[in-house]
């Protein structure tokens, strides 16, 4: 593995790993799976470096901005992140890098850092490499937040089988992109970290997913029904989605119930939510969440993927409603949806209108 290798979860992959099959197993002798494949947060490549009292971010491979968002975080959590990595400085090792992702995919929750591996390297420059287990930070104390992976077996060389693993992880995300993604509607996970499927597991291979394939509901191992998230969009983060879908409104035409349509100004008195991606200059939707008649929180979701409101019906509003529909031109009725711990639970959706703003700190 090169020193830039190091910084970059995108390219891991362990050299000269391979898996030996065994010899002439009985009629009932069960072959137990050696490949574990763990669900891995979506987001660029992150990676923080820690080599004696010095403590460096990197954004794909290479150093984060100066006061920029990893460089905060690391400030903030200095401490913690240099006490994790004491315990191998003091057995010798010349530095520690712990490579992950810059997972940001809501506009209410702070972007943050996701560990995948902790690479070990010694003063002659030699590597080891562990899944990262160090938990430094406080969202490492929840296990399983982007699902619990799955088994493989494979024999021979990594280079013979690489592609199917690759091939297997795409899939895998695909199929639970839309149980696990965040209240923008992009999804959370991006890719599956291979490993053996024994104590200590070692790291085998990264696959990075797209979730290109097109479906209309996945399911999960109990069947239960999800509706489909959308596709990976560049690196999987929030501005890289709002960037890209703001560029689709400027370069693909306008199209509303069999005509061609100009966005900008068509403005239907009525449409549905299906429907306004294609028909209005709008990049997403506000969903309004009230119990008891009172209005509990609003959170703005991107297009894309299989709404559960598709077919719920937005009516144009008046400028004298504008407050009361933060801003926005169309709205639906207050539609019951209930759960378990809100069984009073009503939700509105919003459309065109203001979208939440961003922080322009780089990262």
């Amino acid at each position: 593995m090169t020193t830039v290798d190091l910084y970059r979860l995108a390219r891991y992959s362990k050299p000269d790993f391979k898996t030996e099959k065994y010899e002439k197993p009985g009629p009932n002798h069960f072959v137990r799976p050696n490949l574990f494949a763990r669900p891995v947060f979506v987001g660029p490549d992150a990676a923080i470096e820690i080599d004696g009292d010095a403590v460096q971010g990197y954004i794909n491979g290479v150093p984060s901005a100066p006061g920029g968002q990893l460089a905060n975080l690391i400030h903030r959590y200095r401490e913690r992140i240099v006490g994790a990595a004491s315990t191998f400085i003091d057995n010798g090792a010349q530095k520690i890098v712990i490579a992950g992702t810059w997972h940001h995919i809501d506009f209410d929750l702070a972007p943050r850092f996701e560990g995948c591996l902790t690479h070990v390297v010694a003063k002659d420059g030699s590597v080891t490499t562990k899944l990262y287990d160090e938990r430094v930070f406080e969202w490492d104390e929840t296990p399983h937040r982007a699902g619990y992976g799955f088994t493989t077996l494979m024999y021979g060389e990594l280079t013979d089988f690489a592609e199917e693993l690759h091939a297997m992880a795409d899939d895998e995300v695909c199929k639970t992109r839309g149980r696990y993604m965040g209240a923008s509607g992009l999804c959370a996970v991006g890719g599956m970290i291979w490993s053996t499927d024994e104590d200590p597991r070692t790291p085998v291979l990264y696959s990075a997913a797209t979730c290109t394939s097109e479906v209309e509901f996945e399911l999960d191992d109990e069947e239960e029904e999800y509706l489909a998230g959308q596709p990976i969009i560049g690196d999987g983060t929030l501005a890289t989605a709002i960037a890209s879908k703001v560029n689709d409104l400027k370069n693909e035409p306008g199209w509303f119930r069999g005509k061609d349509v100009d966005r900008s100004s068509h403005r239907p008195r009525k449409l549905k939510l299906s429907e306004a991606p294609d028909a209005i200059d709008a990049i997403g939707y506000w969903v309004q969440v009230r119990c008891g008649g009172t209005a509990v929180n609003s959170a703005f979701r991107l297009f894309g993927g299989v709404s559960e409101w598709q077919h719920e019906v937005l009516e144009k509003t008046t400028d004298a409603d504008a407050n009361d529909y933060l801003g926005n031109l169309y709205a639906s009725d207050w539609i019951y949806d209930p759960t378990h711990l809100e069984p009073d639970r009503e939700i509105r959706l919003l459309a065109l209108g203001p979208v939440p703003c961003l922080s322009s700190v780089p990262l």
